[in-house]
Order: structure tokens, then C-alpha cells, then sequence
């Protein structure tokens, strides 16, 4: 019965062309946005000034950022941090190869390695999906800071720690993450992750993706996270470039004008492997093309005012933005200490 009812849904709904309800509304996202098609711009980028970085999403089943990732072979489970005397006859290479979570353990004293611990009960899961991490720290953090440089900082005992760059970028993505940040989002999470007319619900509104991009990307020149897969599976990302391609013209069925229009979506990607040093400029920052198609509905003005997704798979399940920036609070209100940011 159920695969019947499925059956319908798929194949008995046909696509119709839907105003964003409030859910989509762009003016959630930002005020004062130009809403005119024509005077959007058809590609933009946030240019080169603050550009995020990648970095893993420090995936749960790899033990999320108590992974040895400098280590050989790479582990995150099932594993013993030194103890203090052992630490203090450790190299500089030893200590290279411990966890972010370990390192920041060891800067601050604490040879009983309370972060790790609280990692190993909460997070690390080998059977965790594969999907799950903190990617929604990482979007945010890699937007809200420049890259940071890697760092040796000392203990309390005198033990020189050294922290990697991607070591610093995993303990700022995962108090991120940790914070649950308020945040704006714009869009609706849709039954299947299709993008069919189900309960009035298309994801993100391929008109209020429009609108935003062309206001953030293409005239505001600001980097925002989205979530790029339109499945249950969430996949944030740091949204950095577009380009709207009209194919023709469509029929309107709200009375007004429509448009085709192929898009591509760019986003900054995840690293396969953490780096020692910054990858900003280098040949490991990685980044993605999202191609989407779509209809865009207009009033008589030229005005946005919704449409319907022609891709059913390849578009965003949301927009969104944090409300405030991270905090370093608590155990991490000495993370600052380890923030060494790269040139402008």
C-alpha cells in the first residue's frame, strides 16, 4: 500500500508554478533586495577578500575531531592519549600526530583529557551515517573567520603544542556546532526530498533562490550556508558563486510572465584530507558546481515572485544564516589563544 501511495506522489502530481509562502519569503533573509529580474545580475561571486575555507566536516564515524588525522595510519577509535609524564618526553612529531581535541587538552592542562572524553561519549559513532559531522560548524565558522594559520602554543608544564591548521579549524567548526546557533533559515525540509508540489512544499522556492542569490552573491558580495542535497542526508555548505543561464520563455500559470532558467550553484567543498597549513589560494581548497533548472514566475512589473523546480534532485533544501557569531565560552574561552589568522 504504502509503495502505491508512493506511486502517486512521484508520477500522479504534475509541477505547478507556486508563489513562496512564508517559509520562502526572502525578505526573511535580507531586507531592501531587489526583486526585479532584469536587474539582477546573471553571475556573481563574493570575490576574493574572504573566500571560506575548506576543511572536513570531521565525520562521527571517524571519532568527528578526536581523528588523529596526521597520524599514520590515521585513527580515531580505540586509542590511548599519553599520560603527562609521557608527554613531556614526547617530539614535536608525536605531539603532531594527536587528535584537535587531544592537542587543546594538552594546552590547557588537562592530562585527564576531558574534551576527548566528551567527544568519545557524544559524538564519535563508527556507526555513525556517513554523512553526519559538523559540517553546519565548519559553513559557519569558514564564513565567519579567515583561515587560520598553523600555530605552536605552550603549556602549563612548558610542553610546546603544536597545532595545525586544520586542527584549529576543527575545534572552532565543532564549537560552532556544539552552540547550536540561532539561525535564519529559508526554505521548507520536503517529504522525500523531492521537489514536486506536495503539501506545498518544494524546498527552497526556485524564486526565493533566485532573489537571494542574485541580493547576497551577486550585488552584496556575501558568503551564506545552504544545505545542498535535497534528500535527508545534510550537506552544508558555503555558498560563493552562481550563474543564471535563461534558456526561454515558459508558460506562466499565475498569470503574469515566466522564464526558464539553468542555474549553477557554486559552493566551497570539503577537504578529503586535513592539511597542516592553510589551503586558502592552494590547489587543495576545493570547491562545487550544483547545476539546477527551474521556472521563474513574474508579475507584469518584472518582479520574482515564485516558480517551480524543473530538477527534482539537484537543487538546495535550504537557505540559511546564523543571527549572531560564535562564541568562545567555557572551555573553549581560550580557543582565541590558538587563532592565528592568514593575511588579508
Amino acid at each position: 500500500m504504502f509503495g502505491f501511495i508512493l506511486y502517486l506522489v512521484l508520477c500522479g502530481l504534475s509541477a505547478q508554478a507556486m508563489p513562496w509562502d512564508g517559509y520562502n519569503d526572502p525578505n526573511r533573509f535580507g531586507s531592501g533586495y531587489e526583486y526585479r529580474f532584469d536587474r539582477l545580475p546573471i553571475r556573481g561571486d563574493i570575490g576574493s577578500s574572504r573566500v571560506p575555507w575548506s576543511e572536513s566536516y570531521w565525520p562521527r564515524n571517524q571519532g568527528s575531531i578526536n581523528y588523529r588525522w596526521n597520524s599514520i595510519p590515521p585513527v580515531g577509535f580505540n586509542y590511548r592519549s599519553p599520560s603527562r609524564e609521557e608527554v613531556l618526553r614526547m617530539t614535536m612529531e608525536e605531539l603532531k600526530a594527536l587528535a584537535p581535541s587531544e592537542k587543546y587538552d594538552l594546552y590547557r592542562g588537562r592530562y585527564d583529557y576531558p574534551l576527548r572524553n566528551y567527544i568519545s561519549r557524544t559524538e564519535a559513532n563508527p556507526r555513525a551515517p556517513d554523512w553526519a559531522g559538523i559540517c553546519d560548524g565548519w559553513t559557519a565558522a569558514a564564513i565567519e573567520f579567515r583561515e587560520p594559520k598553523s600555530v605552536v602554543r605552550v603549556n602549563p608544564d612548558g610542553v610546546p603544542i603544536p597545532f595545525g591548521s586544520s586542527d584549529v579549524k576543527g575545534l572552532i567548526s565543532y564549537t560552532a556546532a556544539r552552540q547550536r546557533l540561532n539561525s535564519i533559515v529559508v526554505g521548507r525540509y520536503c517529504p522525500f526530498g523531492l521537489s514536486l508540489q506536495f503539501r506545498n512544499c518544494q524546498d527552497i522556492n526556485p524564486g526565493t533562490y533566485h532573489v537571494i542569490l542574485g541580493n547576497e552573491i551577486g550585488l552584496r558580495k556575501r558568503a551564506f550556508p545552504a544545505d545542498v542535497d535535497p534528500g535527508k542526508e545534510a550537506w552544508n555548505q558555503p555558498v560563493i558563486g552562481y550563474e543564471f543561464i535563461p534558456v526561454g520563455s515558459a508558460r506562466s500559470e499565475t498569470g503574469g510572465n515566466a522564464i526558464r532558467i539553468r542555474s549553477k550553484l557554486v559552493y566551497v567543498d570539503e577537504l578529503e584530507t586535513s592539511r597542516w597549513d592553510p589551503v586558502t589560494g592552494t590547489e587543495h581548497w576545493v570547491s562545487s558546481v550544483q547545476n539546477s533548472e527551474y521556472v521563474l514566475e513574474m508579475d507584469s512589473e518584472g518582479r520574482i515572485t515564485g516558480g517551480y523546480w524543473l530538477t527534482r534532485f539537484n537543487h538546495p533544501d535550504v537557505f540559511w544564516k546564523p543571527t549572531k557569531g560564535i562564541e568562545f565560552t567555557g572551555e573553549f574561552a581560550t580557543l582565541p589563544e590558538l587563532y592565528e589568522p592568514m593575511d588579508p
